[in-house]
């Protein structure tokens, strides 16, 4: 991401602007996911690596933190329908994920999709179809934390 950011000098070429932009736990950026170019630029990531290099599947990692504007950072997740359906949730980030597990699925029907998730969003796992966000299994972060 070090090379994305500031690309044009400015702080949102393919990020949001101001402090939503920058997850401060990782000290990372958050990508504005409705931005077409931002879209065709990730879209366009995951076609290259099933052409280029046949892969068969794909590990989203901190989706947790794509999912909401908090990012998850002191947030309990307690399973109410009131944490996945709010203005905490990004809806665009939920429909880019949607759209990659769909893209995914028609540019290569067998492909394997994990969301690394530790909210329990509802309907990460369900299939585009039926309203969910396509993934075949989430990995819950949380339990390994507890051993």
């Amino acid at each position: 991401i070090d090379g994305l950011n500031l690309f044009d000098g400015s702080d949102g070429h393919y990020f949001r602007e101001g402090e939503v932009g920058h997850h401060d736990e990782w000290g990372t950026r958050c990508f504005n996911y409705g931005s077409y170019e931002v879209l065709r630029f990730l879209l366009g990531n995951l076609l290259w690596w099933i052409e280029e290099y046949r892969f068969d599947g794909f590990r989203f990692d901190g989706v947790t933190a794509m999912l909401y504007f908090h990012r998850g950072i002191h947030w309990q997740f307690l399973g109410g329908a009131s944490e996945y359906f709010s203005h905490h949730v990004d809806a665009e980030a939920v429909a880019y994920l949607t759209l990659a597990n769909q893209m995914l699925r028609e540019a290569l029907p067998p492909v394997v999709t994990v969301a690394e998730d530790v909210s329990g969003f509802a309907g990460l796992c369900r299939p585009v179809f039926q309203g969910g966000c396509g993934f075949d299994f989430r990995l819950g972060m949380g339990p390994p934390d507890e051993w």
